[in-house]
C-alpha cells in the first residue's frame, strides 16, 4: 500500500506547528508533522514555544491527531429537494447558523461541511420533513486543522 504524502499547502497559515521533536506523540501530532513538512521557502512560521512544550511532559494540551476527517462538499440537491414553501425556512435557518456568504460557499461545495455542521444540515432538513438517504453531494477525507 503506498504511504499517502503530506500536502503543506492545506496547513492554515495560523495554525500552530510543533518543533518539539522529543514528545513521545511527535509521530502522530498533526503540529509536528506539518512542522516537518514546512517547506524551506515559509520564512515565517506560527510555531507553538518549544521551551513552554518541554514543561508539559508529554501531557501536551494542543496535541492534534492526524486522523482524517470525513468531510462533506455541497448540499444543492438537499436544497433543491426541500418542498417550495420550506425553501426559505431551510436557507434561513442555515445562514443564521453560519451567515449568508458561508451558506453559499457550502451550498455549492466552494467550503467543506464538518462533521457537525452536516449534522445541523440533516436536522433542519428533516424537521421541515425531508427524508433522504444522503443529503450531501460529495465527500473528501482531510484533516482537521482546528
Amino acid at each position: 500500500m503506498k504511504e499517502e504524502t503530506f500536502d503543506y499547502s492545506k496547513v492554515p497559515h495560523n495554525f500552530g506547528l510543533c518543533a518539539t521533536d522529543t514528545c513521545p506523540h511527535a509521530d502522530t501530532c498533526l503540529r509536528r508533522i506539518a512542522y516537518t513538512h514546512a517547506p524551506s521557502n515559509a520564512i515565517f512560521l506560527y510555531v507553538l514555544n518549544p521551551k513552554a512544550m518541554e514543561t508539559t511532559a508529554g501531557k501536551c494540551r494542543y496535541h492534534c491527531p492526524n486522523k482524517k476527517v470525513r468531510y462533506a462538499k455541497g448540499f444543492i440537491h438537499t436544497a433543491e429537494a426541500v418542498s417550495v414553501g420550506q425553501s426559505g425556512a431551510f436557507r434561513y435557518r442555515l445562514i443564521g447558523l453560519w451567515g449568508i456568504r458561508r451558506y453559499y460557499q457550502k451550498q455549492k461545495g466552494e467550503t467543506l461541511l464538518s462533521p457537525e455542521e452536516q449534522q445541523q444540515v440533516i436536522a433542519i432538513a428533516r424537521n421541515l420533513g425531508l427524508q433522504q438517504t444522503e443529503y450531501f453531494d460529495a465527500y473528501v477525507e482531510e484533516y482537521d486543522f482546528t
